[in-house]
Parts: C-alpha cells; sequence; structure tokens
C-alpha cells in the first residue's frame, strides 16, 4: 500500500511538472524563470522510479538555467538524499530554492547543506513584520544573513502595500503574492503594476526620510549630553559625576568606561530608572567589570576615530538583555587612552 502510495505521488508530480512546462512555453515568457514545485517525496524516493527531469527538458528545449526547481520545506527521513537531490537539480544546470523558510521544519543547517540559490521567506513571517517593528528589524537581519549565505531572498504572500514596504525595507530580492500579480491564464499581462512599484518606492523613500530625521531629532540631546560628559571626563573629573546629567535623561540605560584594550574599568553606572524596573532573572549578567568589549563594534570605531562621538547600530545588550544603541567616544585622560560609553534604549525617539 505504502509503495503503491509513493508511486502516484511521484507520478503525480512528474505530471505537475509536464503541465507547467508545457503551459509555459505555449506562452512568450522570454527573460523569466519557471519555478516548479517538487515533491520532498519525489525528491528522496524519485530516483527508485527512474529518469525523469533532464529528459523532460530536453524534449521540450527548455534550457535550464530558466528553471527553478523548489524544495518546500518539510520534515525529511533522508537528508543527505536530500542533498543529493539539490546537487543532481543543480548539476544539471537548474536552480534550486527553499520554500517557506521560517515555517515548519526550515532550519540554517539545512541551509548550509542544500546551498540554495533562491530562499523563499514564508509569507507570516513577511505578515508579522508588516505589523511589529521588531520583526521588521528582525527580516532585516534575516535577509542580510541569507544574503551572506550566498542565496537571493524572495518573500511570498505579499498582499498590501504595509507587506512590500517591509520587505523592501529589509533589501529582499524578489517579490511574490497578489499585490505583485494576481495568477493568471494565457498570454502574460500588461505589466499594470509599474504605476504601483513607482509609488512604492516613492513610499519607501519618505519613509525613510522620516525616520532618519525622527532619529537625528530624538538622539542629539544625548549625543550633545555625551560630548559634554566626555569633556568633563578628559578634563580629570571622576567618572561618577561627570556621567550625572547625562544618566538623567529618559533612555538611558548606562554609563560604562574602557581601557584602550577594551577591558571594562569598575562597574556600570546605571541610569535610576533602570535600577528601579531592573529584571532580577538577569542578575547574573549585572556585574561587568572586568569584561572585555574589544569585539564590539562600538569600541573598535572609537579607537579608530578619537575624540569624535560614534553611534552604534541597534543591537541586543548583553548586560540586561534589550535592544539598545551606544555611544562611544576615545578620550585622553592624562596619559591613558578611555573609550566612554553609554548605552540608550532602543527606538531612542519614542
Amino acid at each position: 500500500e505504502g509503495e503503491r502510495s509513493i508511486e502516484g505521488t511521484v507520478f503525480l508530480d512528474r505530471l505537475l511538472r509536464a503541465l507547467h512546462l508545457a503551459n509555459f512555453l505555449r506562452n512568450p515568457f522570454e527573460n523569466t524563470w519557471l519555478f516548479l514545485n517538487v515533491s520532498p517525496t519525489v525528491v528522496i524516493k524519485g530516483r527508485s522510479h527512474g529518469a525523469f527531469f533532464k529528459a523532460l527538458l530536453h524534449a521540450w528545449e527548455m534550457p535550464p538555467q530558466r528553471v527553478v526547481v523548489e524544495i518546500t520545506e518539510s520534515e525529511a527521513s533522508d537528508e543527505g538524499v536530500l542533498e543529493e537531490a539539490a546537487a543532481y537539480y543543480k548539476d544539471i544546470g537548474c536552480l534550486v530554492a527553499i520554500d517557506d523558510f521560517g515555517a515548519g521544519h526550515s532550519n540554517f543547517q539545512r541551509i548550509w547543506r542544500l546551498k540554495p540559490d533562491i530562499i523563499k521567506l514564508d509569507r507570516m513571517m513577511v505578515a508579522h513584520a508588516a505589523r511589529d517593528p521588531a520583526a521588521r528589524r528582525g527580516l532585516v537581519g534575516l535577509a542580510g544573513l541569507l544574503h551572506e549565505i550566498g542565496a537571493l531572498v524572495l518573500a511570498e504572500g505579499i498582499e498590501t502595500e504595509e507587506e512590500a514596504l517591509a520587505v523592501l525595507h529589509a533589501e529582499v530580492d524578489l517579490l511574490q503574492g497578489y499585490y505583485v500579480q494576481r495568477p493568471f491564464v494565457g498570454p502574460p499581462p500588461c505589466l499594470e503594476t509599474r504605476d504601483r512599484f513607482d509609488g512604492l518606492r516613492r513610499s519607501l523613500m519618505k519613509q525613510a526620510r522620516e525616520e532618519e530625521t525622527e532619529f537625528a531629532a530624538g538622539l542629539r540631546p544625548y549625543v550633545e549630553a555625551f560630548t559634554r560628559a566626555a569633556g568633563r571626563l578628559a578634563g580629570g573629573e571622576p567618572f561618577a559625576p561627570a556621567m550625572q546629567p547625562l544618566l538623567g535623561l529618559r533612555r538611558m540605560i548606562r554609563a560604562y568606561q574602557l581601557n584602550a584594550d577594551g577591558l571594562q574599568l569598575g562597574e556600570n553606572l546605571n541610569a535610576p530608572d533602570l535600577v528601579a524596573h531592573r529584571d532580577p532573572r538577569h542578575e547574573p549578567l549585572v556585574f561587568a567589570a572586568g569584561a572585555n568589549w574589544m569585539h564590539r563594534h562600538y569600541f573598535r570605531r572609537a579607537i579608530s576615530n578619537p575624540d569624535h562621538v560614534q553611534i552604534s547600530r541597534p543591537y541586543l545588550s548583553l548586560t540586561d538583555p534589550r535592544m539598545c544603541l551606544t555611544l562611544s567616544r576615545a578620550v585622553r585622560r592624562g596619559p591613558e587612552t578611555v573609550v566612554l560609553c553609554c548605552d540608550l534604549d532602543y527606538p531612542v525617539g519614542l
């Protein structure tokens, strides 16, 4: 019974692929890819039912480089066979895509093993990024990581302008969904969405300018107070009194100083509001004296650009896991170089 079920799945999968290929070649789709889903069962079991796909492409005179084989992110009993199948499709000249990444059984181990050309993000991840600022920031990092792996990133299920803006903000490469183009039968329709894409680009630029203006305005008083604190520290004032005006600002978290090797000098000076609302579960992370932060980008940039305030990108603080950004500046204090740092709650403008 099981063998007959697998045989039926393989037959249906191959029939559908042949049908999609025939429909694709009936219409003048030039300079486009044909995306074909392949059942994981077929990827793993199909070889035992004889060769098929390479002969199919040859019979229809379809250049393999115009075919993207989509492997759905689902549980596979034999990862090694899945890896061999991906290598097979690449060897005959096709591109390989991982479908529905971010849902079900998706994992980076499979990405590293299969080395796909394209990774398709699950639509729920996209929808969440359009609603939640934290998820939107996370999507930026995820797309960047997938790019580092060497894959193009495709966002599927784009149905609204908000979702399109969220993935464009994350620098996703390809978009798929009803917002871009609804399914159709027959010759390809005219590109009716050109004005829509022009509008998206204008909206994205407007959004970026507004966010940058808001960010700069929100950060300005902290940079000014931090600059004054660094001046007092360089002038010989003790660390704690020099930091007190800075620590009184609303979104301040902490101030601390590092030596020229990145070693923290003393404990953090925490803002009063942080002390009052500290999560006791993170108490083991509070004590930072003697910690070395030379691996942090804010330290390296400050050492490379002395007497200039550096502003880090947002990141998750280790000391009390929360999103923050760090202002840093290398100053001379007597014969020694000290890197003054302060962490601010992120987003700063709220």
